[in-house]
């Protein structure tokens, strides 16, 4: 418990934290932002109910190991208004301060990159919310920082690239979708010493013509078949790795240093249908051939972030926890 004692000092000390009138003040806000902190650390996220129920079975125990006085729970109606007089960012920044990710100068880690819209942000009538965008290590889900933005007037790809220069991971391992494709993000990467595996789609024309004409004559320099049955359906999925790195490549693409093209084909059997799907998809990146990375398995491995997402819309609900607070 010591870390929750100097997180909890933090957020005495944080005075920019509550944004409360001073008249009519009844709840410390510390002491209900420390209870939320616990009841999200035990698994009640995605349903304030959930999250209030926490907090008020560990008020008692809570209160004695701080040694203050217990002066009640908040109650579950007066939560969600005191929780808009939160500074939102500065709440998370001592969220990831004491909780999240630190990085390894001598080890690099592969962090899936990708965003999800909060679907209880959207309002009648419109069609896009807030969405929220996180960079996920593939080891273990775990989430080393997120980042918001507004789908009516903004986009995922600036937020994704602040995020990666706000946590440092720049000089990491870093995947996204064919979305991410462009010379900013990866000169961002490479320039800082990184490495990049990003989806080649219809958004780069000439770039996915010119990649899947070299695939078409190229011998590869590794290749790897998987088979994977379970739920119904057999999954069998061929790896191809290409050296590009002779490959002339337009002017823009210039200081994003490509490397390896990677061809993955993804063949589905139904087996209570018998029919069959398949599906070629493209990777590119600045990793070199030659290295024993393990490129093969960040590609499978991509989906953390939409594994992730699940959890949190089927088992935590997020989806359900509806709001009208911008962030």
């Amino acid at each position: 418990m010591e870390q929750e004692k100097t997180f909890c000092k933090e957020l005495q000390d944080c005075k920019e934290i509550d944004l409360r009138d001073n008249r009519g003040k009844r709840h410390k806000m510390w002491l209900v932002l420390l209870s939320l902190t616990l009841g999200l650390l035990r698994k009640r996220d995605g349903n304030l109910s959930s999250l209030h129920r926490s907090i008020a079975n560990t008020n008692n125990d809570l209160c004695n190991f701080l040694k203050i006085e217990n002066e009640g729970v908040i109650s579950r109606s007066q939560l969600p208004i005191l929780l808009q007089k939160v500074n939102l960012l500065c709440f998370e920044k001592l969220l990831f301060k004491h909780y999240g990710i630190e990085l390894s100068e001598e080890e690099k880690s592969w962090f899936s990159g990708d965003g999800k819209e909060l679907r209880g942000s959207i309002e009648t009538g419109d069609k896009r919310g807030t969405a929220i965008v996180q960079l996920v290590r593939q080891s273990d889900k775990a989430v080393l920082g997120q980042n918001f933005y507004e789908g009516k007037k903004e986009s995922e790809k600036p937020t994704l690239r602040d995020l990666i220069k706000q946590t440092g991971a720049s000089s990491e391992k870093i995947t996204a979708d064919a979305l991410h494709l462009n010379p900013e993000m990866t000169e961002l990467i490479a320039g800082n010493g990184g490495i990049f595996m990003i989806g080649l789609k219809e958004n780069q024309k000439e770039l996915l013509a010119d990649m899947r004409k070299d695939a078409s004559f190229l011998t590869p320099v590794n290749q790897l078949v998987t088979t994977q049955k379970g739920h119904g359906r057999i999954d069998r999925r061929s790896y191809f790795h290409y050296d590009v790195s002779w490959e002339y490549f337009d002017e823009r693409w210039s200081k994003s240093n490509f490397q390896s093209l990677f061809k993955v084909i993804r063949e589905r059997y139904n087996l209570t249908t018998g029919k069959t799907s398949t599906e070629t998809a493209f990777y590119i990146s600045n990793g070199k051939y030659e290295e024993t990375e393990d490129y093969f398995g960040a590609l499978r491995n991509h989906w953390a972030v939409e594994v992730n997402n699940h959890i949190r819309d089927v088992t935590l609900n997020e989806d359900r926890l509806r709001t009208k607070k911008r962030v």
